[in-house]
């Protein structure tokens, strides 16, 4: 999980210059990924908290990167 501890916010991805935008692409997806497979536990009774604000978050940022040229 590339993206844990350094970001808090799938923003932040977007906005580090220091990534490509496949890498952030990437990073975004995985971040997307996990958090689907943890509210499927959840769902199955397993606690935890609601991420559904933050694969909204996610989302958001894929979208953003999909609006931008590619650089």
């Amino acid at each position: 999980m590339a993206y844990h501890g350094k970001y808090h916010a799938p923003t932040d991805i977007v906005r580090d210059d220091d990534l490509s935008r496949a890498e952030k692409v990437r990073l975004l997806e995985q971040w997307r990924d996990d958090k689907k497979a943890y509210m499927r536990a959840t769902e199955e009774g397993m606690p935890g908290e609601d991420r559904a604000e933050l694969l909204k978050q996610i989302k958001n940022a894929l979208l953003s990167l999909d609006e931008r040229p590619a650089g």
